[in-house]
């Protein structure tokens, strides 16, 4: 009876046993399998992600006159300039460095700070907080962007918030080469003292000269308020130039030029670089 018993145990045994192990071994591949979906699915969404991003980029027109007014949706911008003045035999340089995204379909935000170079090497006390919402536009016709400036002041004895600009930035396609431009810094508001408001008339005139040079021209028509006397063309005409090459659909390269064809108000130059991502 001894050896019956242990021969049932044993025949027991290599029944459970077996068994035991390819359940272990299945729950192994199962568990390996499932790891390899997960790691599939990271990959595949990584892979989406970037070509999401690629292919925003490759929407992104070449032409400088056929881009939005606002960044489309998960865009990114960056944009480094130096910039030289000179005021009455004074020159100074500064570096301004910028960042806008957008967020949304329609909005994009963004923030721009600045370092001085010359006379001496400091960041600038104040950072400004960019926004811009599309309110019509499209790659012919016109096209309408509701846009706000308003820098934050953080030296000592200011005002955090002294101010705002707001404008309507217009541009109307006339062909495929021209393009207007208008609305861009419309309203300056100061909070300092006494509260007031500056009202400025731009118009600018922009051409695309191929696919990758855009040159441009801005002025202003008058400017009024602020409790003083209107300016006009006949007591102020500044006038910018600018010049635009587009490296690639995320790269550009540009230089710009301001004077006053009116009044000594000295010049500046500014040498800009933007990356999109």
């Amino acid at each position: 009876m001894k050896y019956i018993k242990h021969l049932i145990l044993l025949s027991m045994l290599s029944l459970i046993v077996p068994n035991v192990a390819l359940a272990e071994r299945n729950d192994a591949q199962k568990e390996q399998s499932e790891t390899k979906k997960r790691k599939s699915k990271k990959r595949k969404g990584k892979k989406n992600k970037k070509r999401k991003g690629k292919n925003k980029l490759r929407r992104y027109p070449l032409k400088v006159n056929a881009r939005p007014l606002v960044l489309p949706t998960g865009l990114n911008e960056v944009s480094a300039g130096v910039n030289f003045t000179s005021i009455s035999d004074v020159t100074t340089s500064a570096m301004n460095i910028s960042f806008k995204r957008g967020i949304i379909p329609k909005l994009e935000i963004g923030a721009s700070t600045g370092l001085l170079l010359n006379p001496e090497v400091d960041w600038s006390s104040s950072f400004t907080l960019l926004s811009a919402y599309k309110i019509a536009g499209r790659r012919k016709g016109l096209s309408l962007a509701a846009q706000v400036a308003m820098p934050l002041n953080f030296g000592e004895n200011q005002d955090v918030v002294s101010g705002l600009s707001a404008g309507l930035a217009t541009r109307y396609r006339i062909n495929k080469q021209v393009a207007l431009h208008t609305g861009e810094g419309l309203i300056n508001l100061s909070f300092s003292g006494d509260p007031n408001a500056i009202i400025n008339i731009p118009i600018g005139v922009a051409f695309q000269i191929n696919k990758r040079i855009n040159v441009r021209a801005d002025t202003r028509i008058i400017s009024f308020g602020g409790g003083q006397d209107a300016v006009s063309i006949a007591d102020s005409l500044p006038l910018q130039l600018r010049g635009l090459y587009t490296i690639r659909r995320a790269m550009d390269a540009g230089l710009a030029v301001n004077t006053n064809l009116v009044a000594d108000e000295g010049w500046s130059a500014i040498a800009v670089f933007n990356y999109r991502m």
